[in-house]
């Protein structure tokens, strides 16, 4: 940053007006409708067809005028490189990241210098918020590689001026004696992982709460309040002045840092900045528009991305969307909370389940250590099935458990409990839910 440059993280950026915030939306939202109409031929081809042209946005509703991008345009016509979707030619590229591809042709995120220092900044702005400092050491243990997080957080946290131990995952017993050894205050890494780390600690015979680590910040996937709350009592993070600070991102969004949580935000969601990302909440079914409070799609539209912004980006996350007044004084940028994903909705027998209700009953259960979700759809009769991880093998805590999980998502379970160490564990991110069909 040159001298007198504004930071991302700066009070005066995130302690803005609504009033303020919408003026700088649209403004922004102006430019880059204009911006993907004349450099990328696919939103060229997409808004003619749509009928519509950048002149046509006056307001920030007017957005929903404009066409969806979906996975599917991203694959389609995005791969390699960028593909359609590139405002600048290949060689002002300095790089990409890439989802794995599991399920299809990954999509694509490709970075120009300015993109770099962007991402850079934004998740220097998260961890300031969630309280890091330059006085911190910063244990990363999101995976390096075409998973967005190792990178992220590692710029962000240099940026910050934070030291940085640059681990990804596995090697979990080496991990846990560096944790020992170099005593870092902060880490970062899935929830699952770092509930797997704590679990190995206590193995070793070592308790996580005494060690060093005062904040930890999961990302990457779905977690309820429960699996926050299990995270800070196993680390006792909030009696050392801490605390679990989620972290939300994707690779479409430009990887983590498009929103965190706060000690005002830590049990209801996150801060989305929306100064870089604006965001919809639509209904999933319609597309139709919700309104700025809600519960619905959310849809992302760049409005500083430089090498390939996203119009009206279907994110397939389900969100919980409000507005607080909160002691951090971040009120102009909404408090989202994910409740699952589209593409994750389980439906077993006419009921849509959503994952994330289920975690939530389980965990509210503090024998629960761990559990997977099976739904067996390949025989006659239809299958859900629990198996939960506890010490206390009993009938009683069964049927609770089984009673919890119906009264969350109306369709009621067969509970299966197994002993310590039988379920499996994630270095990276969970596979709890298995559907067969």
């Amino acid at each position: 940053m040159s001298k007198g440059e504004v930071l991302y993280w700066e009070p005066s950026v995130e302690r803005m007006s609504r009033d303020e915030l919408r003026r700088l939306q649209l403004k922004r939202l102006k430019h880059q409708l204009r911006r993907v109409y004349e450099k990328s031929s696919f939103y060229h081809r997409k808004f003619r067809e749509a009928g519509v042209h950048p002149d046509d946005l006056k307001t920030l509703d007017d957005l929903r005028k404009f066409p969806f991008t979906t996975k599917d345009d991203l694959r389609e016509h995005g791969y390699p490189y960028g593909g359609e979707f590139l405002t600048v030619p290949l060689e002002e590229l300095v790089g990409w990241h890439m989802t794995s591809g599991t399920t299809g042709r990954p999509t694509v995120g490709p970075y120009t210098r300015s993109d770099m220092e962007l991402w850079t900044n934004l998740v220097a702005r998260c961890l300031v918020a969630a309280g890091v400092t330059k006085r911190d050491i910063l244990l990363n243990i999101y995976g390096y590689g075409l998973f967005t997080g190792g990178m992220g957080l590692h710029l962000g946290a240099q940026a910050v001026g934070a030291k940085v131990i640059p681990w990804s995952v596995g090697r979990t017993e080496a991990l846990v004696q560096t944790i020992v050894e170099w005593r870092p205050t902060v880490i970062t890494g899935t929830p699952s992982y770092e509930l797997y780390v704590a679990e190995t600690m206590q193995g070793k015979g070592i308790d996580p709460r005494s060690t060093s680590i005062r904040i930890t910040i999961p990302g990457a996937e779905m977690m309820t309040i429960e699996m926050i709350r299990k995270i800070a009592d196993m680390y006792g993070v909030k009696e050392k002045g801490g605390g679990v600070r989620q972290i939300f991102g994707s690779t479409e969004l430009i990887g983590p840092g498009a929103g965190q949580a706060t000690a005002c935000t830590e049990e209801v969601g996150f801060h989305l900045w929306t100064d870089h990302f604006y965001a919809e909440i639509i209904d999933p079914k319609t597309g139709e528009p919700i309104g700025e409070e809600g519960e619905g799609e959310l849809v992302i539209t760049h409005l500083t991305r430089e090498g390939m912004p996203l119009v009206r980006y279907r994110q397939r996350d389900i969100v919980r969307v409000q507005y607080i007044s909160s002691d951090c004084g971040r009120d102009a940028f909404p408090v989202v909370h994910v409740i699952g994903r589209v593409d994750d909705v389980i439906y077993y027998k006419g009921s849509k389940i959503y994952p994330s209700a289920i975690q939530s009953a389980l965990l509210s259960f503090p024998d629960v250590l761990e559990y997977q979700v099976v739904v067996d759809k390949t025989g006659h009769e239809h299958r859900f099935i629990i198996k939960v991880e506890t010490l206390a093998q009993s009938p009683e805590l069964a049927e609770k458990i089984a009673n919890a999980v119906e009264g969350a998502v109306f369709a009621r379970p067969k509970v299966e409990l197994v002993p310590p160490g039988t379920l499996p564990r994630w270095e990276g991110k969970s596979k709890r839910v298995i559907v067969n069909e």
